[in-house]
């Protein structure tokens, strides 16, 4: 190469041409100084380079011209000195860079490993996958290229085996599905994987090539968990444009495949409901679910996933079913999954609200399990639900006299301590209920509702009494006499030192009442959100919080952070303090309870 005077400048030259000159001669010396890497790393890096930057066209141009060399810098050893925030810039540099360079299959192959190598677990990792990708996909002979590398065993060439079958059969059909179907029967479980993927997202154009997509994936049915689970996937995809008598062969095909339990099995059936579900025929939704009850609490990818399938069926109008399949796994004796871990599913079914919440609400309370109904309130009806009111229309469910008063008991077992979801529950009964049942519910309404909760009646009762056209009307009313009967009884006695509490059981009750508050405390900060984004520090004094940062040139900056309090009110039920048994006692008879025949 010759040397080159970096110094002179031609004085025609405009602002452009003069900037790239001194773009080129920067690049060149950090070339000759072995600087280059560090440069894009450390520099161009952290410039946050679009694709369109001249840095990074000139930096193209001058590997393709043999001016220098981006791929051979990169090495396992050189790449080691970049870490974090400076991997992401640099790695974001190579990004934008990979669909421009002229280079033989192999090495960008090797140049994209190590990166992706070099990324670990970051979010980084996957970003170079794509671009090679495109780039072997850009001319017409490097998918060729990619399968000879497969052929030679080439160390991570099977990992770009799908995309190379789907780029290739634009170029020559034939061969390449040829191909596909030979790695189908005779490659490794990579290569197997590689090829199921690949003939999963090719359309088939004619009924021969949908006969020998059909026997092909029969002979894989039986396979191992880890080729049955991209047939699953590669089946779902063409469920979306199959011909009605294809999709009966494909369902067949995937209800088999399901049939084997495994864990790559299952969650790819997850991932089928989550993304998939749209245009899946019923019988393999339910073959999925069915599936999907042998999941285990321990793969918690797998959770997550199922997480999302339930929240898809529920916004497809797939409720019930979701509803169904809950029944089960929250009741298994053994790795029971709580659906306080399905927080996408919780969130949804809060969203939903009306007739899709109500339904749910009122089929597990129908069903009367504990479990159940302990799982609602948990996940439903956490913190912040306490201002949450229900009008359901119980006349929509078709329910017996005796259904009633034991609806009743059962939302006082469950939202005990949430008074507007328990009152706004018993007053919905009351507009439907029968004479026999509304006497009933109003008991229940007055003992133990208002004789525990008094803030309940201004706020949500009174108004109901003094609505004509509100059904409940009368029976509101009469239990709100009841209260007021009630209270007027216990002021009657008027004060009876024999029954005051002494100090001493003042003290222990307190005490009791301290530590079972401070045990919530201690639990609830378990499953805070700001325990798991934030870190904990004991401030003595202050009103603000100061922080020290490095931001991206390596300087110390100070933050302010001005502190708050956050605080949240409840009342107690009244029957806790004086007779705590006797409550206990009581909530555990309607948990219990089965429901009337």
């Amino acid at each position: 190469m010759e040397p080159v005077d970096y110094c002179t400048s031609d004085p025609d030259q405009g602002p452009a041409e003069a900037m790239s000159d001194a773009l080129r001669a920067e690049i060149f010396a950090h070339a000759a100084n072995g600087s280059l890497l560090h440069a894009i790393f450390h520099d161009y890096g952290r410039r946050w380079l679009d694709d369109s930057d001249p840095t990074i066209a000139m930096l193209g141009e001058l590997h393709n011209g043999g001016e220098i060399d981006l791929i051979g810098v990169v090495t396992r050893e050189s790449i080691q000195a970049f870490q974090g925030q400076v991997f992401w810039g640099g790695q974001q540099v190579y990004r934008a860079l990979i669909s421009r360079l002229q280079a033989p299959v192999e090495a960008l192959l090797n140049l994209v490993q190590i990166l992706i190598e070099a990324a670990g677990q970051d979010m980084a990792a996957g970003m170079p996958v794509e671009e090679f990708s495109k780039w072997y996909g850009s001319e017409p002979s490097r998918p060729k290229a990619l399968l000879d590398l497969v052929d030679r065993k080439v160390p991570h060439a099977d990992r770009f085996l799908t995309t190379a079958i789907k780029q290739g059969v634009a170029v020559d059909r034939p061969y390449f599905l040829d191909r596909a179907y030979g790695f189908l029967t005779g490659g490794s479980e990579t290569e197997t994987q590689a090829a199921i993927n690949a003939l999963g997202q090719i359309p088939c154009q004619s009924d021969a090539e949908w006969d020998r997509l059909v026997a092909a994936f029969s002979d894989v049915v039986t396979a191992d968990d880890a080729i049955r689970a991209p047939l699953i996937t590669a089946v779902a995809r063409h469920l979306k444009d199959a011909p009605p008598g294809r999709r009966d062969e494909l369902t067949g095909l995937a209800i088999a495949a399901l049939k084997q339990h495994g864990d790559y099995t299952l969650d790819t059936a997850a991932r089928t409901l989550a993304f998939d579900p749209e245009h899946l025929p019923d019988e393999l939704v339910d073959a999925l679910l069915e599936a999907l009850l042998a999941i285990k609490g321990e793969n918690k990818g797998t959770v997550e996933m199922l997480d999302l399938a339930l929240m898809k069926l529920v916004q497809n109008g797939h409720a019930e079913r979701a509803r169904r399949y809950l029944e089960h796994i929250l009741r298994r004796e053994e790795d029971r999954i709580e659906l306080e871990e399905l927080d996408s599913l919780s969130y949804t079914l809060r969203n939903a609200g009306g007739q899709v919440l109500e339904d749910w609400v009122v089929a597990w309370l129908l069903d009367g399990d504990y479990d159940l109904s302990r799982a609602m309130n948990d996940a439903l009806f956490g913190a912040g639900s306490d201002e949450f009111v229900f009008r359901i229309d119980f006349a929509r469910f078709s329910l017996a006299d005796a259904d009633y008063p034991y609806l009743a008991r059962k939302a006082i077992a469950s939202f005990f301590l949430k008074q507007s979801i328990m009152a706004s529950l018993l007053v919905s009964l009351l507009r439907s209920a029968p004479a026999e049942a509304t006497d009933a519910i109003v008991d229940l309404l007055v003992d133990p509702v208002l004789i525990n909760y008094a803030g309940i009646t201004d706020d949500y009762l009174k108004p109901i009494s003094e609505d004509s056209a509100d059904p409940a009307q009368a029976a509101v009313q009469r239990a709100l006499a009841g209260q007021e009967a009630y209270l007027e009884g216990l002021s009657s006695i008027g004060m009876v030192p024999e029954l005051h509490p002494s100090e001493r059981e003042r003290q222990l009750e307190w005490q009791r009442h301290s530590d079972s508050m401070a045990e919530a405390w201690r639990a609830a900060r378990k499953k805070s959100i700001f325990a798991q984004i934030a870190t904990e520090s004991l401030i003595l004094y202050g009103t603000r919080a100061v922080s020290w940062f490095k931001d991206h040139t390596d300087e110390q900056r100070r933050i302010e952070t001005p502190m708050g309090s956050i605080s949240h009110s409840f009342e107690m039920p009244r029957v806790e303090i004086v007779d705590p048994m006797g409550l206990q006692m009581m909530l555990l008879h309607f948990r219990g309870e089965d429901r009337p025949q």
